[in-house]
């Protein structure tokens, strides 16, 4: 089935282009994989500077290590710039669920203290706050943002709704998991620090997806993952936390990081513990593998090589070529905001019809699927590593499947 019509949004020279770029991931050939919403896929450039420091670091385990201590430095700082915002504020984490917790269980509660969330947060996100309600008896509020918000007013007033005065904490995803809606994150901050609130935004889908700034942002907490749209190795992430809030953090991991007498604020401002930025610290978990976190300065390089408008650009042309086709058969629903500012290269669907949604046996094509009250939920990732023709391989799949 080939979709392309008069609007094909796209040219021949755009896609000579393209075709170079995904000629550097590392998807198998017979395999279309639009699932960088779950894990992103490594260029092989990214992969191979991260074997290559796993190989000469075991050739010599503990000197090889400690002389990576400057690359692993770099890095932070090339993720720190493609993200705006400085180094020293930056610890590298294994993913968000791990940053969020870092907030969660490093802040001190009274019992009664509110932490403010959306409905709509992950599920991991969710367990972490019931154990603070079970451990610390805070009271976990939920501002309810329709299934089909379509203005960021909708989100802000679902949010200023649930305030009360004890709210001290508010956690949101900047891009929904489920729907791909990207939350007025920047807009949401204000809004908390009016009401004399914290905010802490779990972040996992954004970096890679849609230019990042923190900096002007103002959040106060921002967990990103560096395996999903940046396409870096699996298991590397990071959490960001401003430089006025650092020292309500506490260490939820005590390791070599920790100082018996605690952080010390330097002449400029700057939180330190053992005469390294505080972050860096609070980072510090014991051994681990330095190779993906390092590796991650490879991914931003690709990244930046492209361009983040440019990358945002190709990821949203393939998903409304997608949503045009879905919209076309009568049986997809489209859940994900079609607004510019609230949707980005998720693309989340209702579909009807299907006794079974796995297009992975029979065309090898990967997506999420589930089954939800009698219908079936996808959603599909377009990033930098997909083209036109993987949205006609899919759209060919579904049609038989629904057919079968």
């Amino acid at each position: 089935m080939n979709l392309h019509g008069t609007n094909w949004p796209t040219s021949a020279d755009e896609e000579v282009y393209w075709r170079k770029v995904r000629a550097d991931f590392m998807i198998a050939d017979d395999e279309v994989y639009l699932n960088t919403g779950s894990v992103g896929v490594q260029p092989r450039r990214v992969f191979e500077r991260m074997i290559a420091i796993q190989k000469d670091v075991e050739r010599s385990p503990i000197r090889n290590r400690a002389k990576y201590s400057d690359a692993l430095d770099e890095s932070r700082l090339r993720l720190s710039n493609f993200i705006n915002a400085q180094p020293e504020d930056i610890a590298f984490t294994c993913n968000v669920t791990v940053s969020v917790n870092m907030v969660v269980g490093g802040l001190d509660w009274r019992p009664g203290d509110e932490i403010l969330a959306s409905d709509h947060e992950y599920g991991a996100i969710d367990h972490c706050l019931h154990q603070a309600e079970r451990r610390h008896g805070v009271v976990v509020r939920r501002a309810k943002i329709p299934p089909q918000a379509d203005d960021p007013d909708t989100i802000l007033g679902a949010f200023e709704t649930e305030f009360t005065a004890r709210t001290r904490l508010v956690l949101c995803s900047h891009i929904f998991t489920r729907s791909g809606l990207i939350t007025p994150v920047g807009a949401l901050a204000r809004l908390a620090h009016r009401r004399g609130a914290m905010i802490a935004v779990d972040g996992a889908h954004a970096p890679g997806m849609i230019p990042l700034d923190l900096d002007a942002l103002g959040c106060d907490f921002y967990g990103g993952n560096c395996h999903k749209w940046l396409c870096a190795p699996k298991g590397t992430g990071f959490l960001y936390v401003a430089p006025h809030a650092q020292e309500r953090m506490n260490h939820v991991i005590v390791s070599w990081g920790y100082s018996r007498e605690g952080p010390k604020r330097r002449g400029n401002g700057s939180l330190r513990i053992n005469d390294r930025p505080f972050m860096w610290g609070i980072e510090n978990w014991g051994t681990r593998d330095q190779a993906g976190f390092i590796a991650v300065g490879e991914a931003v390089d690709f990244q930046e090589r492209i361009g983040k408008r440019r990358i945002l650009r190709r990821g949203r042309a393939l998903a409304a070529y997608l949503r045009e086709g879905m919209a076309a058969t009568g049986w997809a629903r489209l859940l994900t905001p079609s607004r510019a500012d609230m949707s980005g290269s998720i693309s989340a669907f209702q579909v009807t019809g299907f006794e079974n949604l796995d297009p992975y046996v029979r065309y090898r094509i990967t997506v999420p699927a589930q089954r939800v009250d009698g219908a079936h939920w996808i959603r599909v990732s377009t990033h930098v590593c997909n083209g036109f023709d993987d949205v006609d391989r899919l759209m060919e799949a579904l049609y038989e499947l629904r057919n079968v």
